[in-house]
């Protein structure tokens, strides 16, 4: 039962999730001038933004889940933790290595005008990291501290829910 409640949960998570990523994007391209929408329309359509906002969603979905578990410690199943920690890391790699493929195809004048940008998303990237890798050292124990596995989920959470667009630029 308490499977399927998670899983039923999880489905929840991710039905507001997609519903709310698409119904935001329309006002927010309305805002750009035509250069910036055609190239934001084009960024759009690509795999590389299609594969990171697939596994964005999944990295949320699963901290959101290992949050709200957290919360309620009577549903709080460890291995489960442990298997929602363990695909949260590997879709943050999997949206590491877009990212790096992706800037490896951008020209230099490209990735100049980003500089910033990326210089903030590298910072983001790190902070990521330290969270997975303290839910992954709080998750070795069969009795992991709660409050702490909460706090470092919903913090993964909340570095997503941060990100967004607005005037054709990314603000984190």
């Amino acid at each position: 039962m308490k499977k399927q409640t998670l899983i039923f949960c999880a489905a929840i998570l991710l039905t507001v999730a997609s519903g709310s990523v698409i119904f935001g994007q329309d006002k927010k391209m309305d805002k750009m001038n035509m250069p910036d929408k055609m190239m934001m329309a084009e960024m759009m359509k690509s795999p590389h933004h299609k594969m990171m906002t697939a596994y964005k969603q999944n990295v949320v979905n699963f901290a959101a889940a290992l949050r709200d578990m957290a919360a309620a410690p009577k549903m709080f199943d460890a291995d489960f933790a442990r298997t929602a920690v363990a695909e949260i890391k590997r879709g943050a790699e999997m949206m590491d290595g877009i990212h790096q493929k992706h800037q490896a195809m951008m020209s230099a004048e490209m990735r100049q005008k980003m500089a910033m940008m990326m210089e903030k998303m590298a910072k983001d990237q790190t902070a990521l990291k330290e969270h997975i890798a303290a839910l992954e050292t709080l998750l070795q124990s069969d009795a992991p501290n709660l409050k702490d596995v909460q706090m470092h989920a919903a913090a993964i959470v909340s570095q997503f829910e941060k990100m967004k667009m607005s005037d054709g630029k990314m603000k984190m």
